[in-house]
């Protein structure tokens, strides 16, 4: 499956000209290779060794853990946005998440009818092991680049995640 995008060089230009505004196009390689990376990344599974006997973490609880690890408490109407999901899905995981005691939910200071979430320390050191499990799953799929590659990956996708992220701040 990997060797679908290799099989087309990065060069090839296949799609049609870039929009007006945009100096480059994106060869088709290139965007087929980031989509096997994406749902790659996405395909890998919370282990489940990481886990105490009863506790679950599905891949989107992950993510929620993720945000929570990144952006401290906030409100369930805050996390949905961030996450992009609807309240009523957001909800339901955070349901799940705080009765299996890696949420926490506390009444808001500022306004005692809301709640803040946030990460419990059991839900950091389970975000810790998982986020050790995947980059153990990354250095074994990485295990024949040199560091300056390894490096040079890295930097290249934060500088595309920045874009990324600029690109879609101008498009709202």
């Amino acid at each position: 499956m990997a060797t679908d995008a290799l099989q087309t060089p990065l060069t090839e230009t296949t799609e049609p000209a870039a929009p007006s505004g945009c100096s480059t196009s994106v060869p088709a390689g290139l965007e087929r290779a980031l989509t096997l990376v994406a749902r790659s990344i996405l395909r890998l599974q919370v282990p489940q060794h990481v886990l105490r006997d009863g506790e679950s973490v599905d891949k989107a609880g992950y993510w929620l853990l993720v945000r929570l690890s990144e952006q401290g408490p906030i409100r369930l109407s805050e996390l949905a946005g961030s996450v992009e999901l609807d309240l009523s899905t957001v909800s339901r995981q955070v349901r799940d998440l705080v009765a299996s005691g890696l949420l926490t939910k506390d009444p808001d200071p500022l306004d005692g009818r809301a709640s803040l979430l946030g990460l419990s320390a059991r839900g950091a050191a389970v975000l810790e092991a998982v986020s050790d499990a995947r980059r153990q799953a990354l250095a074994e799929a990485l295990a024949d680049w040199s560091d300056d590659e390894r490096s040079t990956l890295a930097h290249s996708l934060f500088r595309l995640a920045d874009g990324l992220q600029t690109t879609q701040k101008g498009s709202r």
